[in-house]
């Protein structure tokens, strides 16, 4: 039996939730109206086992609440008795996050419900639904104590992705300023954050599945935990979402990709050094999904780096990590591409940085700045990971590209 065993078992009384994530169109409101149509008639030992869903909108005319709604009134056959709540006017994972907790402790001390479905917005983010649940409150608590989070879920268009990630490794990049979010980058943010991901609307794929390939390649390259799901029209069993914990707070939030390979790869490194990838995945021989992580200690130049990224590195769907420049060395540099958009923001200053001006201590630094702490430059340091098509074969190709932009 696992050591964590006794924790799970002391949260099964808690209502269990399932969140549904997925961009404009992907399908979530169609798949839940597929489960709210099979709500049981009895959970275990004849007690009730009706279901409440929670339905999230940026408008203020909620028309996929609307729309459910539309479907309960007009099924009179219903086995349990199903309540909705509708969100509108904000979305859930920022300015709606209350409300949607609100909601959720509600309808979970009710005590009426086996279980709570949350249809999100399209431009959630699944990051700010796991800090409801895992982050406490101003008055300590968290929504843990109310419900259990059983499972982030994404619900994918199979061709809308699978065309985005073409699109992206056949143009230029389009560089954004920091506050700016591409849309695509949210999609993919979305797969990065799940416990499952359902690649919907397989109807619609063509070129004798290629699309649905690509799809997946992507997905486990992304998220190598996740789950996957194919299905049409949202039509998904819902005994595939009961009975099972999927979501783990440790575990879900650090499921991408770009954050595992900078975990494997902590602690010191020698300069502009590149470790070599483990052994090729079945994603990657199957459909040339893999990624490479560039490291380097040196500073880079901020105008070869903009020109480089601008233009597009070969194979390069996603990338992310931390980066210094000459022009701005007390600056934590963090870059994000996705699709034909690169995102770069500051996120911080270097540890470096502070013990230079006096504002810390060199015995201050916590354990992870210190695996990372080389001199001369301290903590600043180059940490950029990429993933794409053939990324491997092009591994020498992409390290020289990015090392001739940094500074000799």
């Amino acid at each position: 039996m696992s050591a964590h065993a006794p924790a799970a078992s002391s949260t099964e009384s808690l209502t269990p939730v399932t969140v549904f994530c997925g961009f404009l169109g992907a399908g979530k409101t169609t798949l839940l109206r597929h489960l709210l149509a099979q709500t049981p008639h009895a959970g275990p030992e004849g007690t009730p086992a009706s279901w409440a869903a929670v339905v999230n909108d940026v408008a203020a005319l909620n028309i996929d609440a609307a729309t459910v709604r539309a479907d309960l009134a007009a099924t009179t056959d219903l086995p349990g008795a199903t309540e909705l709540v509708a969100l509108g006017n904000g979305c859930v994972c920022c300015s709606g996050a209350d409300d949607l907790g609100e909601a959720i402790a509600r309808l979970a001390r009710d005590g009426r419900f086996s279980h709570l479905w949350v249809e999100t917005s399209g431009v959630a983010d699944p990051r700010g639904i796991v800090n409801l649940f895992t982050r406490k409150n101003p008055f300590g608590k968290t929504l843990s104590a109310h419900a259990r989070l059983a499972a982030l879920v994404t619900v994918i268009d199979v061709v809308a992705l699978a065309t985005e990630a073409d699109k992206a490794t056949q143009r230029g990049r389009i560089p954004t300023a920091g506050g700016e979010r591409p849309l695509f980058e949210l999609m993919l943010e979305q797969i990065e954050c799940a416990d499952l991901v359902i690649l919907n609307q397989c109807d619609r794929a063509t070129e004798e599945g290629a699309h649905l390939s690509r799809a997946r390649a992507l997905v486990v390259g992304l998220n190598p935990r996740a789950e996957i799901l194919t299905t049409e029209h949202g039509q998904v069993a819902a005994e595939i979402f009961l009975g099972r914990q999927r979501f783990d707070p440790r575990q879900t939030p650090a499921s991408a990709r770009w954050i595992q390979e900078l975990n494997r790869l902590a602690g010191p490194v020698p300069l502009a050094a590149l470790r070599p990838d483990p052994a090729p995945a079945y994603h990657e021989l199957k459909y040339g999904i893999s990624s490479m992580v560039y490291r380097a200690r040196a500073p880079f130049d901020a105008d070869k780096l903009g020109v480089l990224f601008a233009t597009g590195l070969p194979g390069v769907i996603r990338a992310k990590g931390f980066f210094w420049t000459t022009r701005s060395p007390d600056e934590m540099g963090f870059i994000s591409v996705a699709g034909g958009v690169v995102r770069w923001e500051t996120l911080s200053v270097w540890w470096a940085t502070r013990i230079a001006a006096g504002r810390a201590r060199l015995e201050d630094r916590p354990a992870s700045v210190i695996a990372n702490w080389s001199e001369p430059h301290g903590d600043r340091r180059q940490e950029i990971v990429l993933i794409g098509t053939g990324i491997r074969e092009r591994e020498k190709e992409l390290n020289a590209a990015i090392e001739s932009c940094l500074t000799q």
